[in-house]
């Protein structure tokens, strides 16, 4: 007897979830119904994608271990992707990345040379995505010795003008030269 109640049991629940199937198939109209559920689900069938749920981004954990937004109704990893880099609908120009949320142009940024996080060696520079692309090998020993100090050190203050104190300079227009004084004629 109880297998029986069983197998009645998985039935009923079998033609309840085709039920909605069912009453679309025969074409009855959705507006006479008498159960609101059935006119909810008939009507209204579960929404798919994130807009109405933008909690499913965050895979259930706290903190989220990677930064997910909701954008065009799909989960999107805002960190990475190159459309939607730190928000929806920011894109990143062409040949750069998204590193940490932030459009990022590997060909040349010595912090994230070709791929992000991958940083050049002290002294080189990046290139075409490459560390020290064409660039001659640093002189040895490397770092270069410092340059010497002045000979004599330390250096000895210059002199002062000879001399010293200077003179006053000459008046200018010079005085034109006093006439000799007249000489008395008898």
């Amino acid at each position: 007897m109880r297998i029986l109640d069983g197998a009645r049991i998985i039935i009923a629940v079998s033609i309840l979830q085709l039920l909605p199937l069912i009453i679309v198939a025969v074409g009855e109209d959705t507006k006479n119904l008498r159960s609101p559920w059935l006119r909810t689900v008939i009507i209204n069938p579960r929404a798919t994608g994130c807009w109405n749920r933008p909690w499913i981004c965050k895979d259930g954990k706290f903190p989220p271990r990677i930064k997910k937004l909701c954008c065009k109704n799909q989960c999107v990893d805002v960190t990475s992707d190159v459309y939607n880099c730190g928000l929806c609908g920011i894109r990143c120009p062409f040949t750069w990345k998204c590193c940490g949320g932030i459009c990022i142009n590997t060909n040349i940024n010595p912090f994230h040379c070709g791929q992000c996080e991958h940083k050049c060696p002290f002294g080189s520079f990046c290139a075409y995505g490459m560390c020290g692309y064409a660039q001659p090998l640093p002189p040895f020993p490397f770092p270069p010795k410092p340059p010497k100090p002045p000979f004599p050190f330390p250096p000895k203050p210059p002199k002062p003008p000879f001399p010293f104190p200077p003179k006053p300079p000459k008046p200018f227009p010079p005085h034109p030269p006093k006439a000799p004084p007249a000489m008395a004629t008898s």
